[in-house]
């Protein structure tokens, strides 16, 4: 899952009925916390793409995405919040840990049994709505959408640039999930996959920390000409 994440990230149920407790931007980076590990673990070839024994191209992220290490990085990147902002509420920091947590479940959903409990544990999970492309891939676009929506509506835009904004980001958001994601699980499914024609590791981590890093950052400006429309109580 890469798009999809950002679901829980903008369903905040807290914007519906008070001021947000964390801002978007900090959210679009905790959901993504598991990723940028991996992207860095990438970058230095100690996760990546590796094929199984059956020939099929599965991740290799023992250390970022196990269930046990998904739980170290919640708590751990609740930890620096609180470091970068010291008046952070203990609300505000099971926000951070929550979403960092929510990516390891939704990655369970779509992931090919390649998740493990702890990292060099060898039971692997995985549902594998991977297995089909078009469906996981309308799944998160559609939950993405609704989850823009639905923070539209509960914003208000400063001019019409911060509503067309949504939707632009959105729209990047989905042709980098298809190019990054999705046409390489078509490619696995018509057999037509080769790992030797991959980017470079370092390149496609850094690829991964660009596109995190400049997803929070668009909306981090979006943000700013949208303020809540509730008030705290």
């Amino acid at each position: 899952m890469f798009i999809g994440h950002y679901g829980p990230a903008i369903w905040d149920t807290q914007r519906s009925h008070n001021k947000p407790i964390i801002k978007l931007w900090e959210a679009f980076l905790a959901v993504q916390a598991m990723d940028l590990l991996a992207g860095i673990l990438v970058m230095f070839s100690l996760e990546g793409t590796r094929l199984n024994a059956a020939g099929d191209p599965i991740f290799h992220v023992p250390w970022s995405h196990s269930l046990l290490s998904s739980i170290v990085i919640a708590i751990v990147t609740a930890g620096i919040y609180k470091a970068f902002r010291p008046k952070a509420t203990g609300r505000a920091m099971i926000v951070i840990a929550a979403l960092v947590f929510s990516h390891w479940v939704l990655d369970l959903i779509v992931h090919r049994p390649d998740l493990p409990l702890y990292p060099g544990g060898e039971t692997l999970l995985g549902f594998a709505l991977w297995d089909y492309p078009w469906l996981a891939f309308a799944l998160e676009a559609g939950f993405l959408a609704g989850a823009f929506l639905f923070w539209q509506r509960v914003t208000t835009a400063k001019n019409k640039k911060y509503d067309y904004g949504i939707w632009a980001l959105y729209l990047l958001m989905v042709v980098l999930h298809f190019a990054f994601i999705v046409h390489q699980g078509i490619q696995v499914q018509n057999g037509t996959f080769d790992i030797n024609h991959a980017p470079p590791d370092i390149i496609l981590g850094l690829a991964f920390l660009v596109v995190i890093g400049l997803f929070a950052f668009l909306i981090s400006r979006i943000e700013k000409g949208r303020p809540s429309k509730f008030s705290a109580t």
